[in-house]
């Protein structure tokens, strides 16, 4: 069985399954608690570490449609493929794309981004949106309120995420889910998903659903493939593609 070993934040895993789809044969994961962060506390659900045991937990029933295994650790044994390596051979994480960070260290493991990387059974199909917007990577010219010219808008995050958002948006609704599975399968079945660079968008772009994404113009590292999918960084941008898509 080929092992991988993954500390860090629920979208950086979320993004390396590209890389472990390349990857043939059985497979099984460490997730590896606890590891410190860059950012600060104050604006991550994690606090100041990365990965912590309610967020690895979320992860578990969506990642067993990935691997084989996942077993959540706090530290991870000798494996085939060290996913952390990137943080210390990619020498600007603030650029490029996150998805291929991962080829950078090992770089015999051909993956495609432009194909659908996640599949699982029971999507929740309905005619909705879906926005997240988490309260990092955030671009400060955005008008928010330019979202309420869409119908049927659920958010997903954190309830502060919320309150940020309904201050503006104010057709929004907070949906809550009981892992990342269930929201993989809302996620799966709207008819367009919002979203900045934020764990959830990174399961919108293994889906290749209809997307657009808010790219933090000084930390540009999401760079949407395949399928029907937008990019802006200012509200012209924005105004752009819902006129376009409207």
């Amino acid at each position: 069985m080929t092992t991988f070993n993954h500390s860090g934040n629920a979208g950086d895993i979320i993004y390396a399954i590209p890389f472990m789809n390349g990857v043939k044969g059985l497979k099984k994961l460490y997730l590896q608690l606890n590891r410190a962060s860059s950012f600060t506390a104050e604006n991550h659900p994690v606090g100041n570490v990365m990965l912590n045991k309610e967020m690895a937990e979320n992860l578990l029933p969506l990642l067993k449609y990935v691997v084989d295994e996942v077993e959540i650790v706090e530290d991870a044994p000798e494996v085939d493929y060290n996913l952390d390596l990137f943080r210390l051979e990619y020498k600007n994480l603030a650029a490029g794309n996150i998805s291929l960070w991962y080829s950078v260290v090992y770089p015999a493991i051909r993956i495609d981004l432009s194909i659908i990387n996640l599949y699982f059974t029971g999507k929740i199909q309905n005619d909705y949106t879906i926005i997240n917007r988490s309260e990092r990577y955030n671009n400060l010219f955005i008008d928010l309120s330019e979202y309420e010219q869409f119908e049927n808008l659920k958010f997903v995050g954190t309830d502060k995420e919320f309150r940020i958002i309904s201050a503006s948006v104010k057709n929004i609704e907070h949906l809550k889910v009981d892992n990342f599975l269930e929201l993989a399968r809302y996620i799966a079945g709207c008819k367009l998903f919002i979203g900045n660079q934020s764990m959830p968008f990174a399961i919108a772009e293994q889906l290749k659903v209809k997307r657009i994404l808010e790219q933090h113009y000084l930390c540009p590292n999401v760079i949407p493939q395949g399928g029907e999918c937008y990019v802006y960084q200012t509200n012209d941008q924005l105004k752009n593609i819902i006129n376009l898509i409207k």
